[in-house]
């Protein structure tokens, strides 16, 4: 389900997550198959969630993800419960850099955050019924421009400073003789081919603008495209209301502590410099986009 539909879905918003999850989907919430407790929203996040659907988004964000600070990093922490990849659909004790990202935005977009699992399968699904070879597995192919397209995000980043095009020709051969092609247990046949690009800004441009990121804005690394290598985004996170003069950076991260936590945004720039077997290009900047009305017709006014 795209954003413009969810949003569609939100003026009816009371009956549609309602039936949506007494259907048995994956509701993230109560709902939840019985087998499947890691897919339970916690009561406590279920409970800022709702307290905070009146604020901005990226203070949304923040409250949410508050509750989430610590938690363990894990690389490939969800899947679809099935094979090839067993790992559950939502979880909330551990996460790797995206499914941290997309579980925040999936518990903040909508008004009420049990309607989750609706925006959790647009991002990492496009709408389509998850499966894994749904799922949006590529970054740069997939995940970024399918939910541009499907109108989840914007690409702020050439309104926050200079910028230069990054660009990437994928092929059959660029997957065929790439060494991770393995991981991924994928037909040949689903694989993203065709010639991709993406705005970036350097790392020197991205510091003088650091304090200007709008809070919420997703934060890109992007790394210069190697030949024959079908990626160049490695990470992502995004700011956190903060002081403009020591902007803030809020991501599941494999740095030291390998969990949950929050870095200098300018310390986290500067610090990408120093990736020398694999340089990094710099950053993109993507906004979530607001959809509404925010108020759930299942929520109390006050």
């Amino acid at each position: 389900m795209s954003a413009a539909a969810l949003g569609a879905a939100f003026f009816v918003l009371g009956t549609t997550a309602a039936t949506a999850l007494d259907d048995g989907g994956d509701s993230g919430a109560t709902a939840s198959r019985q087998d499947d407790p890691l897919g339970t929203i916690p009561p406590e996040l279920l409970a800022v969630a709702r307290e905070s659907r009146d604020l901005p988004l990226g203070a949304r964000m923040m409250a949410v993800s508050d509750q989430l600070l610590g938690a363990p990093y894990q690389v490939d922490a969800a899947g679809e419960g099935q094979a090839p990849d067993f790992d559950p659909l939502a979880r909330y004790d551990v996460f790797d850099c995206l499914t941290f990202v997309e579980e925040v935005l999936a518990l903040t977009l909508p008004a009420d955050p049990l309607a989750a699992p609706m925006v959790r399968n647009g991002l990492r699904y496009g709408g389509a019924e998850p499966s894994y070879e749904a799922r949006r597995h590529f970054m740069l192919t997939e995940w970024i421009p399918g939910n541009i397209e499907d109108g989840w995000l914007t690409d702020i980043t050439a309104t926050l400073g200079d910028t230069h095009l990054v660009e990437v020709d994928v092929d059959a051969d660029t997957w065929r003789w790439w060494r991770k092609r393995k991981l991924f247990a994928l037909p040949d046949a689903a694989l993203p081919v065709g010639h991709f690009r993406l705005p970036v800004m350097s790392i020197d441009a991205a510091m003088e603008v650091a304090g200007d990121i709008p809070p919420g804005a997703l934060i890109i690394t992007v790394r210069r495209p190697k030949p024959g290598v079908p990626i160049i985004v490695t990470h992502l996170g995004f700011k956190v209301p903060s002081d403009p003069e020591r902007p803030v950076m809020r991501h599941a991260t494999k740095m030291k502590g390998q969990r949950v936590m929050d870095h200098s945004l300018l310390w986290y720039l500067d610090h990408l410099r120093w990736y020398d077997r694999w340089p990094v290009e710099g950053i993109s900047v993507l906004m979530p986009r607001e959809f509404g009305p925010r108020r759930s017709r299942t929520l109390p006014a006050g």
